[in-house]
């Protein structure tokens, strides 16, 4: 779980570095091509079938994760690494609330606690008097609501499908909406934009490092999943907010304020405390009479 994390924070901080050189909806669509192709080799390896079971909880967590992760690449070119990450780490948090909206799921009244800290920690980063609000602050919030129903509907497919088949269709719902991004929306291009230290052959190098890294990352996720519990496995998650928030600030130098390490502490301590909240008990015969 650990190396996930890390991994996750390399390919994370690769799409920073890349920067203006590759459109951002390009960076998703590259990598989403290459990952596709590399999980495919993956499960040819392992000799794994490729079939689909719940065709609407798939279609739910294919599209609303297809277009997080494609916001997500977008919100680190328009307000940095930093604080895209802070963004869509709340996504635990929303994940436990769509689960209640959407399946039904029994909660308790815990939930409130983190609940509050998450949306304190939010509110703390896009800032308290609301100022300068742009485009960037919108694609976050997005991104982390729509990575809250892709995970709430990850939930319910790990009855009925396999990890890599849920992966698959994964990426390529994503190869096709930031295919979709990058014709339709202004100034996103397959092009390349190069610089003397960005030459093309390197572009081509970080697009694959990126798509190696994720697919490494899904598989570690799945192995560690088998082997930890819930608690243990979201608190380790977690640990990717203070990485990247190393990374962001020591190596591209992006502003670390006050409001940001107390948003943060509180996401993180949101994203562990779900992991922590009892389950509500099911009514006992007696209880269901009265």
């Amino acid at each position: 779980m650990l190396l996930s994390v890390l991994t996750l924070a390399v390919m994370q901080s690769l799409v920073r570095y890349l920067g203006p050189s590759v459109s951002s909806w390009a960076k998703t669509f590259y990598r989403s091509l290459f990952t596709v192709l590399i999980l495919l080799l993956w499960m040819l390896v392992r000799g794994e079938k490729i079939r689909f079971n719940n065709w609407p909880l798939l279609l739910m967590r294919c599209l609303s994760g297809a277009i997080s992760i494609s916001l997500f690449f977008w919100t680190i070119d328009l307000i940095g690494l930093l604080n895209a990450t802070l963004y869509l780490y709340v996504h635990p948090v929303f994940a436990i609330i769509f689960a209640i909206l959407l399946f039904r799921e029994r909660f308790s009244l815990w939930i409130l606690a983190p609940l509050g800290a998450a949306l304190a920690g939010l509110y703390l980063i896009v800032n308290p008097s609301f100022q300068g609000f742009t485009l960037g602050h919108g694609t976050g919030l997005a991104a982390a609501l729509l990575g809250g129903i892709a995970r709430a509907a990850l939930r319910q497919l790990r009855k009925t499908d396999t990890p890599g088949n849920i992966v698959i269709l994964f990426m390529s719902f994503a190869l096709v909406i930031s295919g979709i991004g990058v014709i339709v929306i202004p100034d996103q291009s397959l092009q390349f934009t190069p610089t003397p230290s960005l030459t093309v052959t390197t572009i081509w190098i970080l697009l694959a490092a990126i798509a190696l890294f994720s697919a490494f990352a899904h598989i570690l996720v799945t192995v560690a999943f088998r082997r930890l519990s819930t608690a243990n496995a979201s608190i380790m998650t977690m640990l990717i907010l203070p990485i990247t928030a190393l990374i962001a600030v020591l190596y591209f130098h992006e502003p670390l304020t006050v409001n940001k390490i107390v948003g943060g502490l509180l996401i993180t301590a949101a994203g562990i405390g779900v992991a922590f909240v009892p389950p509500r008990r099911r009514p006992s015969v007696v209880d269901s009479n009265h």
